[in-house]
């Protein structure tokens, strides 16, 4: 315990004399010593808004795999035949084309 409060202790000296040299090295120390509070809190930040993303994801894809009947399937399988095209007028124009006499 008296480890730690010295520590505290020589850190307000280190601070106080700092700022009795100028405007300036408080000004550095005190960007110094809050970059480790906002690198902590912007990763904080990032690690919950992961997880809830995460979590919205799921539940949104529990939501569509649940709502997303036999009805949604059949309706898939309409959109992709219609999607599909046939070989056969590619025959016809091949059949159309004169041949060349040799």
């Amino acid at each position: 315990m008296e480890q730690i409060s010295s520590f505290f202790h020589s850190i307000g000296t280190f601070i106080r004399s700092k700022h009795q040299e100028g405007v300036y090295n408080t000004v550095c120390l005190a960007v110094l010593m809050a970059l480790p509070v906002l690198v902590l809190l912007a990763s904080l930040i990032i690690c919950c808004h992961c997880c809830c993303c995460s979590r919205r994801q799921q539940q949104r894809r529990k939501d569509s795999s649940s709502s997303g009947s036999s009805h949604g399937k059949k309706r898939r399988k309409k959109k992709e035949e219609d999607l599909w095209i046939s070989a056969q007028p590619k025959l016809l124009l091949l059949e159309k084309r004169p041949s060349l006499l040799v």
